[in-house]
């Protein structure tokens, strides 16, 4: 049962989980700065004083291994306050490892290295308590502090919590409130669907006011006739229930005529309520959405930790730079952002900058630069440039390994021009490098970027020049904007698709189309676009007979990056503003399927995904040349591990995927039997009695003959730069650590290679 204290307990730990996260990162800055320029008195203090205020957090909470930590950590700033300490290069280390097993205690996730780790090595810096000849720590006021929660601002210390003009909310509560603004435009949406219903009803009487003076003078006549001054002779029976009737019909010319004018004004005082709930609304969810906006600066400056680390394991030397950190950008943005940037400073790093003694040949200095530049753009719009000053593209390489790795046809190939040749670089499945590993390689990096920025509703743009450098630019909404969507029907399910992927809606006759490749096509502004049924791209079989082949059909043109197809539909119904809802964890592996909305008469159309849509067109189009490639049941591989489990999970997983496999327990027993057979691959241990992987790896590239174009993937627990180097100098394809492993992942390196060896094979 949960009692009171719990649940304070609960928010005290949430709020102190926020307050961390922003002392932490504020912490990171420093030590960044710190290396780069010096210990700086002003720069020193700054840290000092926001680890003191962390410890203080820490201690509120009862974390007692974070206030161990941060105890320690405040130790050595204090000695370089003094200077009686001055960190390096290892010192660095230690300091942002120490911040990273901090980030994993907040999440409850187990660190890389225990507290007592961290601590022990603390301790043991020079001067520092747990030294030779060190002295305790001076109890000052860090130790007799009574720190607790107080105002809005944050921790009473220091300055913190002096700013009343901000208060702090849970992320999670924001985002309920964002998606609360939002469903407003649900509600707005139905009361313009009621207002579409009312003036319906208001044109309908049109119609009857047109009937009811078609019969105004019969009914004047009826009444002369039956009993006025031209009276008839009528039964006596018949007079009084005309005279009734009568009555009655000029009483429902009357009442209808009220009604008319009474829904009509209905529908005007309806209007202007609607028009001032949309300007309310209006103003309440941007608002909100402003309240949702923050720093870019909060995803960019830790990735100053990311380049230093990885520009030290791929052994260059790499600065990086933000520029316009301050300009806010919805939370939810920034955080879809992440991979993609990640993804983009890898690539420069990995690929663009070249190692230190290449940049001193080229007369450039040793020490690269990467640099992420934020400005604003019209339109509500912000751009995030991530460039570099290292070799540039080299399209000439961007097209062979299109070829190679079956991204386009050698037709295709001889059609592009250099500028398009380089968007090649957002295909799945493309990259340069030539060995692959758990940092590059695997050709999936600039596909997701794509991927990402046209699902926020945003472009990238990428410039490039040989010799000097790359940038990426990213363009995407300030605010996660409300989605416009076009209505469409297709047999009889309404869908909706993103109005920022349609490029162009048009009608045509399905028999004037032409016939590419077996499919059917149409020529638009100089390009030959693919058509295919909507329902057919769905998998959703007809439920009725083909309509007449001559009669126009709907075409909605949907595009992003270099791809697009034409979707036919059987109506466009309009455009209108969406609210997608999500499926739900059951459904999140549909495929082409983005989410829900409700329309405005309580029908649910499904959102679907564009960018799916074209992809899984697009890899149908290649199905038919990719069969022509020889069948994983022709290949063999010979597996080389000595330890039994992953010698039977290696030998499992390729089996599964239907190559051949034959295992060998040691580098000398594979290598004599790859001097007697034949075999297409090897996937070798490094860490091996008797003989090696490198050493395997060295021998097979030394023994020629019908062992030349034989492929080598080494898997292996040994991951620091020194072995990835080592496995790329003796001639390894692909250096695989074992900690890293995924099946699906790893069938994919190998089939990448065994396309990229058929190709070379075949230029031979």
């Amino acid at each position: 049962m949960t009692g009171p204290d719990d649940v304070f307990r609960a928010r005290l730990l949430e709020t102190f989980r926020e307050e961390a996260d922003e002392y932490l990162e504020a912490i990171t800055e420093g030590l960044i700065a710190l290396e780069k320029a010096g210990p700086t008195p002003e720069l020193v203090e700054r840290v000092y004083r926001t680890v003191h205020s962390l410890k203080g957090a820490s201690r509120a909470v009862n974390h007692r291994e974070i206030e161990s930590i941060c105890q320690n950590l405040e130790t050595a700033f204090s000695l370089m306050k003094r200077a009686e300490y001055v960190p390096g290069v290892d010192d660095f280390d230690l300091f942002h490892r120490t911040v990273a097993v901090i980030k994993s205690l907040l999440r409850g996730e187990r660190p890389d290295a225990s507290p007592t780790e961290i601590n022990g090595a603390l301790r043991a810096i020079p001067g520092g308590i747990g030294s030779p000849g060190s002295r305790p720590a001076e109890p000052g006021p860090a130790s007799r502090e009574n720190h607790a929660y107080g105002a809005p601002g944050g921790y009473n210390g220091g300055e913190q919590g002096t700013d009343r003009s901000t208060v702090r909310i849970a992320a999670h509560k924001l985002d309920r409130l964002t998606a609360g603004a939002d469903s407003l435009l649900t509600t707005r949406l139905f009361i313009m669907q009621r207002i579409r219903e009312l003036e319906e009803m208001v044109t309908r009487f049109s119609l009857w006011q047109w009937n009811h003076s078609q019969v105004f003078n019969d009914l004047q006549m009826i009444r002369r006739r039956a009993f006025g001054e031209e009276k008839a002779a009528i039964p006596p029976d018949l007079v009084l229930p005309l005279q009734r009737a009568v009555e009655f019909l000029e009483y429902n010319r009357e009442f209808v005529t009220y009604l008319q004018h009474d829904l009509a004004t209905h529908l005007r005082f309806m209007e202007i309520d609607r028009s001032a709930l949309e300007t309310s609304t209006s103003e309440i969810s941007d608002l909100i959405h402003d309240a949702a906006l923050l720093p870019a600066s909060t995803i960019l400056t830790p990735f100053s930790v990311f380049v230093r680390e990885f520009s030290r394991t791929s052994g260059k030397s790499v600065d990086l730079t933000i520029e316009g950190g301050e300009i806010e950008v919805d939370r939810r943005i920034l955080d879809a952002l992440k991979n993609p940037i990640m993804h983009l400073i890898r690539n420069s790093i990995d690929h663009g900058i070249e190692s230190p003694d290449v940049r001193r040949g080229r007369q450039k200095p040793a020490c690269g630069s990467v640099r992420i530049r934020v400005f604003p753009r019209s339109g509500s719009r912000v751009g995030i440039e991530v460039a570099d000053d290292g070799a540039g593209i080299d399209s000439s390489a961007i097209r062979r390994t299109a070829v190679e790795n079956g991204v386009i046809t050698a037709d295709e190939d001889a059609s592009l021009t250099g500028s398009e040749a380089i968007w090649l670089i957002f295909r799945s499945g493309m990259t340069t490098s030539r060995i692959v590993t758990d940092l590059s390689g695997r050709g999936l990096g600039l596909a997701i970027v794509e991927d990402t920025v046209s699902r926020l509703g945003g472009e990238v743009t990428v410039s490039s020049t040989v010799g000097r450098g790359t940038a990426v630019t990213l363009t995407v909404p300030v605010r996660m904007a409300t989605l416009r969507g076009l209505l469409v029907r297709s047999e009889r399910q309404v869908y909706v698709l993103p109005m920022q992927q349609v490029k162009q809606v048009l009608r045509v006759r399905p028999d004037s189309l032409t016939i590419s490749r077996g499919r059917p096509t149409i020529f638009l502004s100089e390009e030959t676009i693919e058509v295919i049924r909507l329902t057919d791209a769905l998998g959703i079989p007809l439920s009725s007979a083909p309509t007449e082949v001559d009669r126009p059909k709907p075409l909605v043109i949907i595009a992003y990056g270099a791809g697009q197809i034409a979707c036919m539909v059987d109506e466009v119904i309009r455009v209108q503003e969406i609210v997608v809802r999500p499926l739900g964890s059951q459904l999140t592996s549909v495929r082409r399927i983005d989410g829900a909305v409700i329309l405005g008469d309580g029908r649910l159309a499904l959102v679907l995904d564009p960018l799916e849509l074209i992809q899984d067109a697009m890899q149908a189009e290649r199905s038919v040349s990719a069969s022509a490639l020889p069948q994983e049941a022709e290949r063999r591989v010979m597996v080389v591990e000595d330890s039994v489990t992953s010698r039977a999970l290696l030998q499992a997983v390729l089996e599964g995927a239907g190559y051949q496999v034959e295992t060998a327990v040691n580098g000398i027993d594979a290598f004599a039997r790859l001097k007697q057979h034949e075999f297409d691959m090897v996937v070798s241990d490094v860490d091996m009695p008797r003989m090696n992987g490198f050493t395997l790896t060295e021998k097979i590239r030394a023994e020629g003959g019908h062992l030349a174009g034989i492929l080598v993937v080494l898997v292996t627990s040994l991951d620091s730069p020194e072995d990835r180097e080592r496995g790329k100098a003796v001639g390894a394809d692909a250096y695989i650590v074992k900690k890293n492993f995924e099946a699906d992942e790893f069938l994919m390196i190998i089939r990448r290679l065994m396309r990229r060896r058929d190709g070379e094979t075949q230029e031979r």
